[in-house]
């Protein structure tokens, strides 16, 4: 693996390779030049196996787990790291898992279901399943996968960036990514502070986080200038078209995305549900790229920012297009879902 060397791992032994795979990073002029952002790139992230980034997740977290000698645990989220994870326990004959999810969110989750894999659907939101995890993980004496507290999680999305860097003609100038928690985001500043250690960048670039209208706690905050988010801020039954980053509990994470748009002199900005479905559309229309509600925030912020002026045409910008939609699968025979 090329950026083994940048990995917390003893052996390349330790990877399955057929996890994750290398994704497109090209420019788009057609839709650049129509929101006026000539020099924007893309990172097409839709192209992995189960159609998110979070197969490269999912790619660090099983290596770690061996590493350390782990082969059962517990894990949360609203399906696509989830989905990811489980494909990961499918090839390796060791390992069991138990996943957790809202009741909101099980179409996000493709898994089938077996001995060695379990679904456990909780009547609440995204905040009270990861609890309900927790909980089950103590009580059985299960290791707890950590969510956006797992190191190894950002090691594995640090890997799109560092792609994306190398194949870039000019460093970029901003990053943008949609965020729930900001897990990528946090890899990516991760990665860019390597590379620039390295001598690979010449400066950090600028964060760009996008939330949608519905649900950004984390980008109201930012615009009011607070350092932390309240009990106020918890939106309860988060609703929006990008299902990926409905999380209404920010307040552990805030802090972090805070710290990373200040040192990079980035921004956390809303969009709303029509300019999530117009960027959506001129994706598709102008690059013939089909990608998920969240991943269009990324161009739905980026059409915000440049038209009030934080972002001018000659600036190179990378978008990372997280994910595509993906139809329901059915559920496993024989094999029901736990209702918490």
């Amino acid at each position: 693996m090329v950026y083994f060397d940048l990995l917390p791992l003893r052996s390349r032994d330790l990877l399955d390779l057929g996890i994750s795979v290398r994704t497109p990073c090209r420019p788009v002029p057609a839709l650049g030049t129509a929101i006026g952002l000539p020099n924007l790139w893309v990172k097409d992230e839709s192209q992995q196996p189960t159609g998110t980034t979070k197969d490269r997740l999912a790619s660090l977290v099983m290596a770690v787990f061996r590493q350390f000698g782990v082969s059962e645990w517990v894990a949360s989220s609203t399906g696509n790291s989830s989905t990811a994870l489980a494909r990961a326990v499918k090839r390796d004959g060791r390992m069991r898992a138990h996943f957790f999810t809202g009741r909101d969110f099980i179409d996000n989750h493709h898994i089938e279901a077996d001995d060695r894999i379990s679904l456990h659907v909780v009547a609440g939101s995204y905040a009270t399943a990861g609890r309900t995890a927790q909980d089950f993980a103590a009580r059985h004496g299960l290791v707890w996968e950590g969510g956006f507290f797992n190191w190894a999680r950002r090691e594995g999305l640090k890997l799109a960036y560092l792609e994306a860097f190398d194949a870039i003609t000019s460093p970029p100038d901003v990053v943008v990514q949609a965020i729930s928690s900001g897990m990528g985001v946090m890899a990516a500043y991760k990665g860019a502070k390597e590379y620039l250690a390295m001598g690979r960048l010449d400066a950090l670039p600028r964060m760009l986080m996008a939330q949608q209208e519905t649900c950004a706690p984390m980008a109201r905050a930012w615009q009011e200038g607070r350092r932390e988010l309240d009990d106020g801020d918890v939106v309860e039954h988060p609703v929006g078209l990008a299902r990926a980053i409905l999380l209404g509990d920010c307040r552990a994470y805030y802090p972090y995305m805070r710290d990373i748009a200040h040192a990079t002199g980035g921004d956390i900005v809303s969009v709303s549900q029509q300019e999530l479905m117009v960027a959506r559309d001129m994706l598709l229309r102008l690059e013939g790229l089909d990608v998920c509600h969240s991943a269009a925030a990324t161009i739905a912020a980026l059409r915000l920012q440049v038209a009030r002026g934080r972002i001018t045409p000659g600036q190179v910008v990378l978008a990372n297009l997280t994910g595509r939609a993906r139809s329901v699968p059915p559920e496993a025979p024989g094999k029901p879902m736990t209702r918490f």
